[in-house]
C-alpha cells in the first residue's frame, strides 16, 4: 500500500471518526478529512469557476501591483481544481494535505493523469 492510498484511508477515517463525533454531541456535521459519495459535477464545475475566479486574479494582482498576492492565488486556483476532481470522483474533502494524497492516489491507481510538479 502507498503512503498516498495510506493516507487517502486515514484521512476517510478521520472525517468519519469527526462527524460520528458530531453527531454524538448534538453539533453540526463537520470534518476535516475526506468523504467518500456519489460523483458530483454540478460541485465540480463550481470549484473549476472559483478556479478560474482564481486564476483571473493572478493576473489582476500584477496590474495593480500586488504581485505577491499572485503565489496565493495561484495555490487556490489548482487547488480548487483538484477539489473539482475529487468532487467527480465522489469524494468532498476538507483538508489541502488530504486533497493532496487524493490526487496522487488517483494517479496512482491511473483515475487521472496529471504531471507531478502539479501536485
Amino acid at each position: 500500500m502507498s503512503q498516498a492510498s495510506k493516507h487517502v484511508e486515514w484521512c476517510l477515517n478521520k472525517a468519519k471518526k469527526e462527524i460520528e463525533e458530531c453527531k454524538k454531541l448534538g453539533k453540526r456535521q463537520k470534518h476535516r478529512g475526506l468523504l467518500k459519495s456519489n460523483p458530483n459535477l454540478e460541485e465540480a464545475k463550481k470549484h473549476l469557476a472559483k478556479a478560474e475566479h482564481d486564476f483571473e486574479g493572478i493576473t489582476k494582482f500584477k496590474e495593480i501591483g500586488f504581485s505577491d498576492w499572485s503565489m496565493s492565488a495561484g495555490f487556490y486556483c489548482i487547488y480548487h481544481c483538484f477539489l473539482a476532481v475529487a468532487a467527480k470522483f465522489g469524494y468532498e474533502s476538507s483538508n489541502q494535505t488530504c486533497t493532496i494524497s487524493l490526487m496522487r492516489f488517483l494517479k496512482e491507481t491511473n483515475k487521472i493523469q496529471l504531471d507531478e510538479k502539479f501536485i
